[in-house]
């Protein structure tokens, strides 16, 4: 139990050591994360809904579907939650080499702990910015857009459980990308192979033979249909069991990023 205690205590100093890092005018947070995974999707969803809104109230022959709650956060789920997950990676990924990693061995003898910390730093604080995201999407767009977007409600069923899952797929995104980072140890690298898979990876895979069945067990697409949102694709295990997948997936990728980060301290 005193180990447990001891731990936990040192996770939270991590957490606390890693707000002070990130922080200050030239952090990765203010000079990337905010601009890219608030301002970039929020331009582009009112964009895309200004453009959208005006052709729905052109005279004429232009029809323009209606959008439905299910689609409403789309790039907040795309686009917030990989940005956040990239900054992750890559803010762990640069204590691995030259002084930071000196200090982290020198502050954290336990080679789990600044792992665990960061993922919950940046896990909480990307999982807040999203669920803030969703809400004030699913709020304004219908107010600003009724024509297109006045069927989006946030109090609906589907906006109750964007405002709790995406927060939940933030958190276990920003994990798996931590995993990642502690896997292959750079920070160009680890980004590239969390860029690759999410883009490149599981949006090609149906193309390969038996690519559909391989799509089943793709993390990110499982934890996209586990948010709720609209896609042609659905997890073989439930729409809930999607979330619960990538859960299980970014603990195990957790645990090898462990044991390769205690094996690199040897």
């Amino acid at each position: 139990m005193t180990a447990l205690v001891d731990a936990a205590v040192q996770v939270a100093r991590g957490t606390r050591a890693e707000a002070v890092r990130s922080g200050g005018t030239r952090s990765a947070i203010l000079l990337a994360a905010i601009p890219c995974a608030i301002l970039l999707p929020t331009a582009i969803t009112f964009g895309v809904a200004a453009v959208a809104e005006r052709f729905a109230t052109i005279p004429g022959e232009i029809q323009v579907t209606a959008a439905t709650s299910t689609n409403s956060v789309y790039w907040v789920i795309t686009l917030t939650t990989i940005v956040i997950a990239a900054t992750a990676t890559y803010s762990h990924a640069i204590t691995l080499r030259g002084r930071d990693d000196d200090l982290d061995r020198w502050l954290f003898p336990r080679a789990c702990t600044p792992i665990l910390a960061r993922w919950l730093f940046y896990g909480v604080a990307g999982a807040v910015c999203s669920a803030l995201l969703v809400a004030a999407t699913m709020l304004l767009l219908p107010a600003l857009f009724p024509a297109v977007y006045g069927a989006v409600d946030l109090w609906s069923g589907v906006g109750a459980r964007f405002v709790v899952t995406v927060p939940i797929y933030t958190f276990l995104v920003c994990g798996l990308g931590i995993a990642v980072a502690a896997i292959v140890g750079h920070p160009a690298g680890a980004i590239a192979v969390l860029l690759f898979w999410v883009y490149v990876v599981e949006n090609m895979i149906s193309l390969v033979p038996n690519g559909y069945a391989l799509q089943s067990y793709m993390p990110f697409l499982n934890g996209i249909a586990g948010t709720g949102q609209e896609l042609a694709f659905t997890p073989p295990w439930g729409v809930d069991g999607g979330l619960v997948y990538l859960a299980v997936v970014t603990a195990v990728a957790m645990s090898i990023g462990c044991g390769v980060s205690m094996l690199r301290r040897r």
